[in-house]
């Protein structure tokens, strides 16, 4: 099983497609060095995945430093050769969204990176005729209390990411939908929260008409990067590490 959520086959067959399409056949000479074992292309690609989601959930609970590693790695990581040309400039951008993430002391740079390396995953599935298999994103119990509504959020955030890294419209407008529930406020919120939690509440769900109406992928990274940004930013309000994964300090 890879860490897509399908077994490692599937995502061999759909490697092995687009490595067949290259037309006749040239001369000897003039052939390229035989492309990289579809399994080890499928494997890179599985370690993509796993590492650009740890900085987008570290990016979220506002944790830089947990966010830097695994850039680090993505910055180190990408000497495959012989994937499919059209890949090139995309893994190119990838490295570089990562390098942003390891060497700011910034959240909000942090974010837009982060958005930015999600964005060129998409493209490159693409460019180069790949539509890889997406996880299943979990629905939440309900949405009534404030534990329950940030499921809710985390919802919305997975689903724009996997359209964006699919890339899937579909994706991205289920996950903007749900930003455009009404947010918590009133006695729905607890007293102790700050005017400026509140006040970052009701800017998520302000996102949802942007979000719904992005025209193209440039808009869509801007949003996401405001999104997950927004998300970080509320989280250090509380003065400790919240959010998607393991926290750093409870």
């Amino acid at each position: 099983m890879s860490r897509f959520g399908l077994p490692v086959s599937a995502l061999i067959a759909l490697m092995l497609i687009v490595a067949g399409c290259g037309g006749s056949t040239p001369p000897a000479e003039e052939q390229a060095t035989p492309a990289a074992p579809a399994e080890s292309v499928a494997d890179h690609m599985a370690d993509h995945f796993s590492h650009i989601r740890d900085i987008e959930q570290a990016v979220i609970r506002g944790d830089l430093e947990a966010a830097q590693a695994p850039a680090q790695w993505m910055v180190e990581h990408q000497t495959l050769s012989n994937l499919p040309a059209d890949s090139a400039v995309y893994l190119a951008e990838i490295r570089n969204s990562a390098s942003g993430v390891a060497a700011t002391d910034d959240i909000g740079n942090a974010a837009v990176a982060t958005a930015t390396m999600v964005a060129a995953c998409g493209k490159c599935h693409t460019a180069t005729g790949v539509t890889p298999p997406m996880p299943d994103v979990p629905q939440p119990a309900g949405a009534e209390g404030i534990t329950d509504h940030m499921k809710q959020h985390m919802q919305a955030v997975d689903l724009m990411y996997e359209g964006l890294a699919a890339p899937s419209d579909d994706l991205w407008k289920k996950g903007a939908g749900l930003l455009k529930a009404s947010p918590l406020e009133g006695e729905s919120l607890p007293q102790e929260l700050s005017d400026d939690v509140k006040a970052a509440e009701a800017r998520v769900h302000e996102m949802a008409d942007r979000a719904t109406n992005a025209a193209d992928t440039g808009a869509k990274i801007a949003i996401y990067g405001e999104l997950i940004g927004g998300c970080a930013s509320c989280h250090g309000l509380h003065g400790k590490v919240w959010g998607p994964g393991v926290p750093k300090v409870e």
